[in-house]
């Protein structure tokens, strides 16, 4: 099971709710009742992490994300599939897609791939490509409508908790 891996090994961020890699960070703030846990697993810049292994993702050229987040409140559990970028979204939507397949072929393996809800983050500080639209929608054929986002907004707790997102504007007088 892969969770008992992730738990077990050098992947888990005890106590950490943070993350930054290459200059780019994504957080989330904990609300009461959460359980949120932090796996770092890019083997690239976590080597005690041995994921890949297990995925069967250590074979030349197979792509895997930075991060898995374990997010869970009351009966939802979720587990996202984080990726922080520059401004490569192509391959950060491939790093996700992949850990994604490998990692819910191992839960449905185990029968539990009906107990989570999946979702993706892809952090970026960088522009949006021309491609955007293509890679959203090849994103939301893998998880689902408002289970994926490609975003510059670090704060991750929004997204995983499922608040759509309102954008600021002027108020109308009298209101």
């Amino acid at each position: 099971m892969p969770f008992d891996y992730l738990l077990l090994s050098g992947c888990l961020l005890p106590d950490q709710t943070s993350h930054r890699e290459d200059g780019v960070e994504v957080r989330l703030t904990r609300d009461g009742g959460e359980t949120v846990l932090f796996f770092h697993t890019d083997d690239q810049s976590n080597p005690n992490c041995q994921l890949r292994q297990l995925l069967g993702l250590d074979q030349q050229g197979q792509q895997m994300c930075d991060l898995i987040v374990f997010y869970a409140k009351d009966s939802t559990r979720i587990i996202c599939f984080v990726e922080l970028k520059g401004n490569k979204i192509a391959v950060a939507k491939e790093q996700v897609k992949n850990t994604y397949i490998h990692f819910n072929h191992k839960l449905k393996e185990s029968g539990l791939s009906k107990e989570f809800i999946s979702k993706c983050y892809i952090m970026s500080d960088g522009s949006v490509p021309q491609e955007y639209d293509k890679y959203k929608k090849e994103l939301k054929s893998i998880f689902g409508e408002g289970n994926y986002d490609i975003s510059r907004n670090s704060d991750l707790g929004a997204f995983l908790r499922g608040v759509k997102f309102q954008p600021k504007g002027k108020r109308k007088k009298g209101k």
